[in-house]
């Protein structure tokens, strides 16, 4: 796990690298970023593990079962990866494709959310009756 101190370096060196790079390997420099934003992602997520499982175990003992709460997991974790995508997008000043994975990403969140209204819709249905 990367502490904060440490991503805060790693992250001032290669930009520092990639903008001296930029004018001699652009594609490179891109890469270099690209690649320690994936690093940095993937050691958040994997610190944010215990927080998870405790908020699991919380939504659980509220009444949720755990399908739900894989749900919101689910959704928290294609959250991250669209907007980091997008971001790299953006960085690359490439708006249309930024755009493109954003909607995806919201999509995607809303067929995850169907089993949890489905069951409201029908209950309204219902009431409605």
């Amino acid at each position: 796990m990367v502490t904060a101190i440490q991503a805060a370096g790693l992250t001032v060196t290669a930009v520092l690298i990639a903008k001296a790079l930029e004018p001699y390997a652009k594609e490179q420099a891109m890469l270099l970023t690209l690649l320690l934003g994936i690093t940095l992602t993937g050691s958040a997520a994997a610190a944010l593990s215990p927080v998870l499982l405790r908020i699991d175990t919380l939504l659980t003992n509220g009444g949720l079962d755990s399908s739900q709460t894989a749900l919101l997991s689910k959704a928290v974790g294609i959250s991250v990866i669209t907007g980091f995508a997008a971001e790299v997008c953006s960085d690359a000043g490439e708006s249309a494709l930024r755009t493109a994975v954003l909607l995806t990403g919201k999509v995607t969140l809303l067929l995850l959310a169907l089993p949890l209204i489905d069951p409201l819709l029908r209950t309204l249905q219902e009431v409605l009756s």
